[in-house]
């Protein structure tokens, strides 16, 4: 029962949990981070599918699709009217869902001007359920490689565009998403700018407490190389905005705090009276804060709506 407790435990951590405290932090300090590095030699294999949406909008939704580490990552690409180089910035959706949860919110910041694309990470297409320890925690870290490594590759599609300033690209994720924000934030310095809501991170302690005794090692070690707490911590001072709902029903208040407070000095962290999904203000805010740290300029794309 103990190790089907952890697997259960584990399986949330996958879905976008876990983290360390105080008292695991300096051993947690001890354990190798990820190595994300790729060959960004490899051949993108950008693919335009083609337009989806009506060309009488005023801004084109593009199904695009490109490589990261041997698979095909699918995506889709917004962008505005008009010549000249623009922001850029990538979201990515909660455990489950694919490029087309926040779509609609890549619309809205795109009528203001930038060039927005969604990704579907690659995790998103994980269907095994591992029966042990071992396979789980190989699983959870090959997952985190791999979608870290798709929002790199993404970074590697964006300043291809000519549409795109290689200056200014920026990131958006959404629960799960978030948690992958908080590695590209450590891991990737090509993102200038990055807004992580409903963020939350569980304690590693925790999960190595009730781990079996033989296993608590290497619970430890796997888990430690994969704390988003640490890796949060290692951000640009000023790079990150936190958003997070008093009323959210998945994340823990307290797993919110934690990512909140490991977060490097000049993190903004703003609440709202919402649930785990937050809301439209939360968005608003996001986008203006984005505007400031880009910077979005320019005027905001007539006939498109704005949020």
């Amino acid at each position: 029962m103990q190790r089907l407790l952890l697997l259960f435990a584990l399986a949330a951590l996958a879905a976008g949990c876990g983290g360390s405290d105080s008292k695991t932090a300096a051993r947690a300090d001890t354990i190798p981070r990820l190595d994300f590095a790729y060959d960004a030699s490899a051949p993108l294999g950008y693919r335009d599918h083609g337009r989806i949406n009506k060309a009488s909008y005023p801004i084109a939704i593009r199904d695009v699709s490109f490589r990261s580490g041997g698979r095909s990552v699918q995506g889709y690409l917004l962008v505005p009217p008009g010549s000249g180089r623009r922001p850029a910035v990538i979201f990515v959706h909660g455990a489950g869902a694919d490029r087309r949860e926040l779509l609609a919110q890549a619309a809205f910041l795109a009528a203001r001007n930038v060039v927005t694309l969604t990704i579907t990470a690659p995790s998103s297409s994980v269907t095994s359920s591992p029966s042990s320890i071992d396979a789980l925690l190989d699983q959870t870290r090959s997952v985190t490689q791999s979608d870290v490594v798709a929002v790199r590759r993404a970074v590697d599609l964006l300043r291809t565009l000519p549409t795109v300033d290689p200056k200014r690209v920026g990131y958006i994720g959404w629960s799960a998403g978030a948690r992958l924000g908080t590695f590209v934030a450590a891991e990737e310095p090509r993102v200038k700018a990055l807004v992580l809501l409903s963020a939350g991170a569980a304690k590693l302690s925790a999960f190595v407490a009730h781990a079996p005794a033989a296993s608590r090692t290497h619970v430890r070690e796997v888990l430690g190389s994969v704390d988003p707490i640490r890796y949060v911590a290692r951000a640009r001072p000023g790079s990150v905005l936190l958003e997070d709902g008093r009323k959210d029903e998945v994340v823990p208040h307290a797993a919110l705090l934690n990512i909140a407070r490991a977060a490097p000095t000049g993190t903004v962290v703003r609440w709202y009276d919402a649930s785990h999904a937050l809301n439209t203000q939360a968005y608003d805010d996001a986008f203006d804060w984005l505007a400031r740290k880009l910077p979005i300029e320019g005027p905001r794309v007539k006939g498109a709506a704005t949020g």
